[in-house]
C-alpha cells in the first residue's frame, strides 16, 4: 500500500522539489549576471566622466598655449617678466591650477611658479626638478604628437594629463605644447615650448571622485589589491609609476533582492502564487532602480555639474541631428569681465555668476534651442530654424539680458557677453567647422566692443595681413 502510495505521490513530490530547486537556482545565476552587467556599466561611465573631467581641464589651458604672443614671448624671444604675469600668474588666479612650469623646444626648464598655498604638500616639497621629473612620460607624449608641418587656421591642441598619488596627496599633471593661433608668431625651430601645470585634487582622491561619481566605499590602491566583487577603474599612478585604481562596492539591487527574498524561498512549496507574485513585484523595483541609477549616470556624463547645461559630449550629436533637418545657428558666446569677478571676488562668486548665467540663457531662448556650456566662462547655442536678422536679434536680446546687474551673495556684478555666429544650411558643413567659424566671429566681436555679435559670414577673407591686425588676447582679456 505503501509502495502505490509512493508511486502515485513520488513523482509530484519529485516535480516539486525540481520545480523548488530551479526556482532557487535560475534567480541565483540571473542575478548575478544582472549584478555583473551593471558593475560592468558603471565602470565603464565612471572612466568616461573622469576622462571627460580631464578633457574639459585641457581644454581651458588652450586660452594660454594656442596663442601667438605665447609664441613671442617665451620661444622666440623669452621674456621672464611676461612669462610669469601672463601665463604663470594668470593660471594661478584665473584656475585651480596652483604649479606651472614651461620648458624650452630643447625641454630644458625655463620658468616656474608655485602657488603658496600648496608650497607645504609633500608633492611639492620634493622640489621643482622631481615635479618636472614626473611629468617626462607626458613631455615625451606630447613630443611624439607635435605636428611637423605648417597648420592653416586654429590648431588643435595637444596636451595630455593624468593623475598621480603621493601618500594621502593627488595631483592632475598636465602636459601641454604651444602653439601660434593666427600665425603672427610661429615658432623658431622645429620644436616649440610646453607647458606644465599641476592641479591639486581637494581632500582625498577617493572622496574627490567618490562623491562626485555618488561611489560606495571608494578606495584607492593597486590592481592585485582589488577583489573581484568590487568594480575599478585605473586612475592614477604611484610615486614609482605603479598604477593605481580607483575601487568601489558597485550597487547590487539584484543580488539584495534575493537576499530579502530568502525567507520566502523557504515556504516557496505552500505559497508559489504569492512568492511569484511577490518576486515579480520586486524585480520590477530593481529594474527600476537599475534604470534610475543608469539614467543619473548618463546625466552625470553628459552634462555640466555646475550650470546644468549639456557639455561637449552632446554638442555634435545634437548638431548633426538639428543640421539635417534645415537651416541652423551655431553661436558662440564668451563673458565679457568674469575675470575680473573671480579676480575680485573668488572662484566660489565665479561659480555663482556662472549659474546665474546659464539660467538668464535658458530664459531668453526658445524652446527649440539647445544650450551647451564649452569650459570656463564659453558657452555654446543651437538654434534650428533662424535666419541671420532673426539670429543677431536673439543675441542682442541675451546682451541686454546679461548685461543687467546680477545680484549674488557678496554683491551685485556686472558682465557683458560677446557673440559669434555661423549660420549652417541643412547638411553644409561639419559641427567642429561650425563651431570654428562662430569662434572666429566671436574673437572680431570681442574686438569690436562689449555686447557685440558678428556673423561668421560678415568677416572679411582671412589674409595674414588682417589676422595680425586682430589682437590675440581678446578672449583672456575677459
Amino acid at each position: 500500500m505503501r509502495f502505490i502510495h509512493f508511486r502515485l505521490v513520488g513523482p509530484v513530490i519529485i516535480a516539486v522539489a525540481i520545480l523548488i530547486a530551479g526556482m532557487a537556482a535560475i534567480p541565483y545565476f540571473g542575478i548575478a549576471q544582472i549584478d555583473a552587467d551593471l558593475r560592468q556599466r558603471q565602470e565603464t561611465l565612471v572612466k568616461h566622466n573622469i576622462d571627460l573631467w580631464i578633457s574639459d581641464i585641457e581644454f581651458s589651458l588652450t586660452a594660454w598655449t594656442i596663442w601667438d604672443e605665447s609664441i613671442a614671448k617665451i620661444d622666440n624671444s623669452f621674456d621672464f617678466e611676461w612669462t610669469d604675469r601672463n601665463i604663470g600668474a594668470s593660471l594661478i588666479g584665473t584656475s585651480r591650477t596652483r604649479f606651472a612650469a614651461v620648458l624650452d623646444h630643447d625641454d630644458r626648464l625655463i620658468y616656474s611658479r608655485t602657488d603658496d598655498s600648496i608650497k607645504d604638500r609633500g608633492f611639492f616639497t620634493r622640489g621643482v626638478p622631481t615635479v618636472i621629473e614626473d611629468a617626462a612620460a607626458l613631455v615625451a607624449n606630447v613630443r611624439s604628437r607635435e605636428p611637423g608641418r605648417i597648420i592653416e587656421g586654429i590648431p588643435k591642441p595637444v596636451s595630455i594629463s593624468r593623475i598621480e598619488v603621493l601618500g594621502d596627496d593627488a595631483v592632475l599633471m598636465t602636459a601641454a605644447l604651444f602653439q601660434p593661433d593666427f600665425s603672427t608668431a610661429k615658432p623658431k625651430g622645429a620644436r616649440a615650448p610646453i607647458l606644465i601645470t599641476a592641479m591639486p585634487i581637494t581632500g582625498t582622491i577617493q572622496e574627490f571622485f567618490g562623491t562626485r561619481f555618488l561611489l560606495d566605499d571608494a578606495r584607492i590602491g593597486s590592481l592585485a589589491g582589488i577583489t573581484p566583487d568590487r568594480g575599478h577603474v585605473e586612475i592614477a599612478v604611484g610615486p614609482n609609476g605603479e598604477p593605481q585604481v580607483l575601487s568601489w562596492r558597485p550597487p547590487s539591487p539584484a543580488a539584495d533582492l534575493l537576499y530579502r527574498s530568502l525567507p520566502l524561498l523557504v515556504t516557496v512549496g505552500l505559497l508559489l502564487l504569492a512568492t511569484g507574485i511577490f518576486t515579480v513585484r520586486m524585480s520590477r523595483n530593481a529594474a527600476r532602480t537599475l534604470l534610475s541609477r543608469e539614467k543619473r549616470m548618463r546625466h552625470a556624463a553628459t552634462h555640466d555639474f555646475l550650470t546644468g547645461l549639456a557639455n561637449r559630449a552632446l554638442l555634435e550629436p545634437e548638431f548633426r541631428s538639428l543640421s539635417e533637418r534645415g537651416p541652423l545657428a551655431v553661436i558662440c558666446l564668451d563673458l565679457d569681465g568674469f575675470k575680473s569677478v573671480n579676480d575680485t571676488y573668488g572662484h566660489a562668486m565665479g561659480d555663482d555668476l556662472l549659474k546665474t548665467v546659464s539660467a538668464r540663457l535658458r530664459a531668453n531662448t526658445r524652446e527649440t534651442d539647445r544650450l551647451f556650456r564649452l569650459g570656463g566662462d564659453e558657452f555654446a547655442i543651437l538654434m534650428p530654424e533662424v535666419s541671420a536678422i532673426q539670429a543677431e536679434g536673439i543675441c542682442q536680446d541675451l546682451s541686454i539680458s546679461l548685461a543687467r546687474p546680477m545680484g549674488l551673495s557678496k554683491g551685485d556684478v556686472s558682465i557683458g557677453a560677446s557673440f559669434g555666429i555661423k549660420l549652417v544650411e541643412k547638411g553644409e558643413t561639419s559641427c567642429d567647422a561650425a563651431l570654428g567659424a562662430a569662434d572666429a566671429a566671436l574673437y572680431h566681436a570681442k574686438a569690436s566692443a562689449r555686447g557685440s555679435s558678428v556673423l561668421s559670414s560678415n568677416l572679411p577673407p582671412a589674409r595674414p595681413e588682417a589676422l595680425a591686425s586682430i589682437p590675440t588676447a581678446i578672449r583672456r582679456s575677459a
